[in-house]
């Protein structure tokens, strides 16, 4: 996925921050780092083409720069390899000056060229172009080391974007090839040296990198890095523990209650961290259909859904029957005996009297406390209690009684005896089967069937992405700025002509919203995608912008395209010969940037004893 990890960690132990060294640096070492996933192809590992989550943003840290980094207090995109970004009056061109001088590892320049070839790529893959379509027009070469970012949109704090999504990290072109074989490319302090997918990958350091520290000694100062895939958290703990890893990643409140209480390690959570932190929650699909986007697109007509695109792009119009398919045809479900998305089985979750009566199941206290251990807080919506957007969503209260009044209501007005859904898990992940056994519990006592399909991390997205599942475990949306959201919530008006932003149908009726090709709950609301396209039109901080966000979370309170749970608290651990792991800065070497970076961190600075 096109992802977003927009964290923040600090904690402070005795007047010193935790993870941070300012005694001189000692160069060479190994240091190894324990991991939730790992990429599907390493190959196309890079901004424009891969699905980066948590742990493929730790990767990416080793190998590329970004364009920017945020600072410390998440407020302001700081230099990298690019210099500056100054928008023109209404935020729909961004001028980005890039820095001159620096080299990737085979020796070729970075430069405006490599910039515009980045975004090129992104634009035409299949899975990151749907993410940035919505926002990216086109980049333009000004000159040699200055290009324009033309947007769709107006959009304010499209910086942020620069910093932290994927998008932001510079891979060498030579990737983008489809026939390309070797070991992707950066300009970043490590290199590759090995990756067995699934199981480990190797760096070593870059002998050119072109950062250096405050003191002027070169970066970095460990000699490599390897990147082991734990996805077990109780697993990572004990590599940890054994030590056969130096560091890890860790998002199991269990586990990281456990953490605090082992010996020769310290610990560093994002809990007081100066964003929005990312939600444990359960993604729905509210249509019950496959992505419809994708079959406007006509991505579906290998499985007898015409797309409507085709026809509109040769100046033709849609015939009925084909809205109707893009529309209605791809309803269905996922077998609960066969795993296999079902078009001749009736969706459950598209109905919102039981997405809310599965939101009133739950008691997310208890959730809290059983399944994390007490760590993060109870989510409402996308935004803490503290967060200046935060106003009362009114999202449905834990109540067994009321929502079993809406199952057995369901059930008499659609002649049903059973209500049931499959929720999607992590196959291989303790955690991830614990948490479906709380909400099968938590379920079943209103009158709701869950069954489970467990597939690997990758798959799991897959699902989702094509719309090919009921329900999925998911966590999302954290960020310093809520703008960095905007795909993922985004939907376009059907009946409206492609040139003013629609999709071009007649046949559906008047005012039908059609969810976004990486809205993955598949909603379709008019007065989300409205509140957004006002705060992103509006400058940075005024109340226009933080009301307008504050509307759209208020607006998932009625529509519940998300089962919220609690937040994800992010957690690093290392042994105590790991110095300086939560220090990063800018390109200048001083200015402190967010380090760890939620569920990644940076690698330039950090020394082992």
């Amino acid at each position: 996925m096109a992802g977003t990890v927009v964290d923040g960690m600090l904690a402070s132990v005795a007047g010193a921050t935790v993870g941070v060294s300012k005694a001189k640096p000692r160069n060479g070492g190994t240091l190894t780092v324990g991991t939730l996933s790992d990429v599907p192809n390493y190959h196309v590992f890079n901004g424009s083409q891969g699905k980066m989550d948590a742990s493929g943003f730790c990767v990416a840290n080793a190998l590329y720069d970004p364009l920017f980094v945020m600072s410390a207090n998440g407020k302001v995109a700081l230099p990298m390899l690019a210099l500056s970004a100054r928008p023109n009056a209404n935020y729909t061109v961004w001028t980005i000056k890039l820095r001159q001088g620096v080299t990737f590892t085979n020796g070729d320049p970075f430069n405006a060229d490599i910039v515009v070839a980045n975004y090129n790529a992104a634009n035409a893959d299949v899975t990151v172009g749907l993410a940035i379509k919505p926002i990216i027009a086109s980049v333009t070469k000004i000159d040699n080391y200055t290009v324009a970012y033309n947007m769709v949109i107006p959009f304010s704090a499209f910086p942020i974007s620069l910093a932290e999504t994927q998008i932001c990290y510079m891979a060498h072109p030579s990737s983008f090839s489809p026939s390309f074989t070797g070991t992707p490319v950066g300009t970043g302090p490590f290199e590759v040296v090995s990756w067995q997918v699934g199981v480990e990958s190797k760096f070593k350091k870059n002998p050119n990198y072109w950062r250096v520290d405050a003191h002027g000694r070169s970066l970095p100062y460990l000699d490599g890095i390897n990147f082991k895939t734990i996805v077990d958290p109780a697993s990572r703990n004990q590599a940890l523990q054994s030590g056969s890893v130096d560091m890890i990643l860790q998002q199991d409140g269990t586990q990281i209650n456990a953490l605090k209480k082992m010996g020769g390690v310290s610990v560093l959570t994002d809990i007081a961290a100066p964003r929005d932190p990312s939600i444990n929650c359960l993604i729905v699909n509210t249509t019950g259909t496959m992505n419809q986007y994708f079959a406007w697109a006509g991505e579906f007509a290998s499985v007898g859904v015409p797309g409507a695109l085709p026809y509109i792009l040769k100046g033709q119009a849609v015939p009925t029957a084909v809205q109707e398919a893009v529309y209605l045809g791809t309803t269905g479900a996922v077998d609960p005996s066969t795993g296999q998305w079902n078009t001749k089985l009736k969706p459950v979750l598209n109905d919102v009297s039981i997405r809310k009566a599965c939101a009133m199941a739950i008691n997310r206290a208890t959730y809290r406390k059983v399944i994390d251990g007490g760590e993060g807080l109870v989510a409402d919506g996308l935004y803490r209690k503290t967060s200046p957007l935060y106003e009362n969503p009114h999202y449905p209260v834990y109540n067994p009684k009321a929502a079993k009044k809406l199952v057995d209501a369901y059930k008499k007005k659609n002649g049903v005896s059973k209500v049931s859904f499959v929720i999607d898990i992590v196959s291989g992940s303790s955690t991830s089967q614990k948490v479906f056994s709380f909400l099968q519990q938590q379920f079943g006592a209103i009158g709701i069937t869950v069954t489970s399909r467990a597939d690997v991390q990758s798959t799991l997205i897959n699902n989702v992405i094509y719309g090919t599942y009921d329900c999925s475990q998911w966590n999302q949306f954290g960020g310093v700025d809520p703008s960095v959201n905007y795909v993922w919530f985004l939907s376009q008006p059907a009946t409206t002509s492609p040139a003013a932003g629609g999709l071009g149908l007649t046949a559906l009726p008047a005012g039908t919203f059609i969810a976004g090709a990486v809205n993955f709950a598949h909603q379709g609301d008019p007065v989300v995608e409205g509140s957004m396209l006002k705060a992103l039109a509006s400058r940075p901080g005024t109340a226009a912008q933080k009301g307008a966000w504050a509307k759209v979370n208020t607006q998932f309170g009625k529509d519940i395209p998300y089962l919220w749970l609690d937040t994800l608290v992010n957690a690093w651990a290392a042994r105590s010969n790991v110095q300086n792991w939560a220090y990063g800065t800018a390109a200048d070497g001083t200015t402190r940037c967010l380090s760890p970076d939620g569920g990644s961190a940076r690698w330039d600075q950090i020394w082992k004893k």
